[in-house]
């Protein structure tokens, strides 16, 4: 764990004394993964066993071989063989998640052509950095994981466990309470319990117990939620909240006092809505919380203009993600079409499209004047949030942080190589494209292609059709893998699929054996010269990203086939479907928009955090990619996403 904590955030660990076959070591972490290091003269073979396990080097090959074999078999020889393989796989009992069991029946012999290993180098700089100063970084990245103010991702959570359990977390309190309550039950520590108040305990109770009105409590629960009630701060509960929490210490054994608990602020505001005063209510709202926050339209859509500008200036500037989640909204909204609602549950990105029904009903809208004034409000009071947090001092941030998006949510995500927020931009460099999606102890994980068009019309290229070549020879994959231990790749040729009228390409994966939190599951893409090489070439992986959560569904990237920009997309979705539908879109589809980066993106906001300097060489802080710091400089990479959390919040 360690290992992959720092090489997937640009640093190799320096195992030793200056190594004198470090040259040697040097031309082959380039070659093989194009891999330049600063300090060469440290490397070492435990470096380079580092660096061929993050990147894979023994990747198996797909149903067929190479994705570019299917061009030589006919539609009708491609689907003999699927039905096949299927009948060898269901009916003579060769579906065994022993991957040494399973073998492919092959059926046309062709002569196909042995192709050569291609020439692309995706080059990436990595830092040595000594012992001492790994374990700073580690700290750093344990102080900066406790600082979230959302839930952690799996692989979030895997880190900071580690880095606890390895003495790396410093003591420091848990920003947000979904976090201290996963640490509390993981290792029942006492200073996670004191992080908590008395509607976590309900919180846990209710995860645990569903809203029973019996609880039955064993003898290791009563310890854990007496221990958590021991610990817990007081806080105001709701009428409902009150009584669960009473019922639930009870059941641990210990006796309190019942809460005295005012009238709810929802219902006081309420009450002064009915009665015509919509200040009142706003000011009830601002006084509660994020209640403001959460209902400012269904305020400001019973506000004249006067008004709505009094209402929209309560907005408090202490938390700028809030107010951008807003902006976002506004701007999508025009009030005049249904509306998509996504959020976050348990890991998993939910979505929801308005239906007509919920559209004709509709109460909450927003005349375009009172829209405007809620924009230039919010702007206003983002700007002031950001100018009040302590300067960064002298700045560089690179161009690339213009095509950066905001990592507003991550937990629904997976990370891994070169994996920035969800909604960012990456040029891609050529013409050719391979996608990838590799497992171990996963069984039948389908890799899948949604291309779509301006119109809306779209088609999907998944382990049912894919015999038709129904795009010809310009998307060609390597089959349906039904292994264990499997692969399945894509290949694109961009401008041939953009001439067909698509403008994007959507990779899905879909648990068809497994959900996607068994074994180990990558997905990504390599930018290659030529698709007639070897299938897998670790040097020229553009993006790899560690697939996991509890769910059969995930979206992982688009291809912007017009602007050549490939989208991180990056979303664990809340399904059980088994096959791919275009209905897994819908969750993603405001990250396609050619505007969302222009609402803001990293480089708008970083700006404001310092003194921004043309030359990386006279910065405090530099925000690049690829730039190697010297002592007294900080480097934030894309893909350094819990510091730029903790730079945005």
């Amino acid at each position: 764990m360690k290992d992959r904590i720092l090489i997937k955030r640009g640093v190799l660990e320096i195992s030793g004394e200056s190594s004198q076959d470090a040259a040697a070591y040097s031309a082959k972490l380039f070659n093989q993964f194009g891999i330049v290091v600063d300090r060469p003269k440290y490397l070492s073979a435990a470096n380079l066993q580092t660096v061929s396990a993050f990147y894979g080097t023994a990747i198996p090959e797909g149903f067929y071989k190479n994705p570019q074999h299917l061009q030589y078999f006919s539609a009708d020889e491609l689907l003999v063989e699927q039905l096949i393989s299927y009948f060898t796989v269901e009916i003579c009992g060769e579906r065994s998640l022993n991957a040494e069991t399973f073998t492919r029946k092959t059926v046309f012999n062709k002569a196909l052509p042995d192709y050569e290993e291609g020439k692309e180098v995706k080059i990436r700089f990595y830092r040595m950095l000594t012992a001492a100063q790994c374990d700073n970084m580690l700290s750093d990245v344990a102080a900066d994981l406790c600082r979230y103010t959302r839930k952690w991702s799996a692989d979030e959570s895997a880190e900071f466990k580690w880095l606890y359990l390895n003495g790396y977390y410093g003591d420091d309190a848990l920003k947000c309470k979904d976090n201290a309550i996963e640490m509390f039950l993981e290792y029942k520590n006492k200073s996670f319990a004191k992080m908590l108040d008395k509607k976590d305990i309900v919180k846990m109770s209710v995860d645990k117990f569903g809203e029973r009105k019996t609880l039955d409590f064993s003898d290791d629960d009563k310890t854990l939620f007496a221990l958590a009630a021991e610990c817990a701060r007081d806080c105001p509960l709701t009428k409902k909240q009150a009584k669960y929490y009473n019922s639930v210490v009870k059941n641990a054994g210990i006796r309190v006092p019942k809460a005295n608990n005012n009238a709810s602020a929802y219902k006081r505001a309420l009450k002064l809505l009915k009665s015509g005063d919509v200040l009142g209510a706003a000011q009830v709202f601002a006084a509660s919380g994020s209640l403001l926050e959460r209902n400012i339209v269904f305020l400001l859509s019973r506000c004249n203009a006067c008004q709505a500008q009094a209402v929209a200036d309560m907005l408090k500037a202490d938390n700028p993600i809030v107010l951008i989640q807003l902006l976002y909204g506004i701007n999508a909204d025009d009030g005049k079409s249904k509306r998509t609602f996504s959020f976050v549950n348990n890991r998993l990105y939910k979505s929801h499209e308005e239906t007509d029904f919920e559209f004709a009903c509709r109460k909450s809208v927003l005349s375009s004047e009172v829209r405007e004034i809620l924009k230039r409000t919010l702007y206003g009071k983002i700007r002031e949030c950001y100018s009040n947090m302590p300067t960064l001092g002298n700045i560089y941030i690179s161009e690339a942080f213009r095509r950066v998006a905001l990592p507003l949510n991550t937990s629904a995500s997976g990370s891994g190589l070169d994996v920035l927020p969800s909604g960012s931009r990456l040029p891609i460099r050529g013409e050719y494209l391979r996608t990838f999606c590799y497992w171990n102890k996963a069984f039948d994980i389908d890799a899948s292609v949604i291309f779509l068009k301006e119109n809306g019309e779209n088609a999907c290229l998944f382990w049912g059709n894919y015999s038709e070549k129904q795009f010809g020879n310009s998307v060609l994959c390597s089959g349906d893998d039904r292994s264990a231990t499997g692969a399945e790749f894509c290949d694109f040729r961009i401008s041939e699929v953009s001439d067909l009228g698509y403008k994007y390409a959507v990779f899905t994966l879909n648990g068809f054996g497994s959900t996607l939190d068994e074994g180990e599951i990558y997905c990504g893409y390599q930018d290659k010269s030529n698709l007639d090489t070897d299938v897998w070439s670790a040097k020229n992986i553009e993006l790899k990203i560690h697939v996991k959560g509890k769910t059969r569904n995930y979206v992982g990237f688009a291809f912007d086939l017009q602007r050549r920009e490939t989208v991180i997309l990056n979303r664990l979705l809340d399904g059980e479907s088994r096959v791919v539908n275009s209905g897994m879109i819908k969750a993603v589809k405001a990250f396609l928009t050619d505007g969302y980066l222009e609402t803001f993106n990293a480089y708008d906001l970083l700006v404001m955090r310092g003194n921004a300097v043309d030359r990386p060489e006279d910065a405090d802080v530099v925000f690049d990619a690829d730039y190697l710091p010297n002592a007294e400089q900080k480097v934030i990479r894309p893909y350094d996403t819990e510091k730029l959390v903790n730079l945005l919040k």
